[in-house]
């Protein structure tokens, strides 16, 4: 839901106008087996790891 939220308030103004917490920063590696990893900002522990991405169009 809240990617939805944060849509909608980008196309009209700013997330902040409407109480909406700003995206988190997250940063993106990869592991020593060569997974992608997305960790937040300031922490090593990845939320989320991916042994095979792919690429994908939208």
């Amino acid at each position: 839901m809240r990617a939805r939220e944060w849509t909608v308030a980008s196309l009209y103004y700013g997330p902040e106008d409407f109480d909406i917490p700003p995206l988190p920063r997250w940063r993106e590696a990869r592991d020593e087996r060569g997974r992608l990893t997305l960790s937040a900002d300031g922490r090593d522990e990845p939320f989320i790891t991916c042994e095979v991405p792919v690429k994908v169009r939208r």
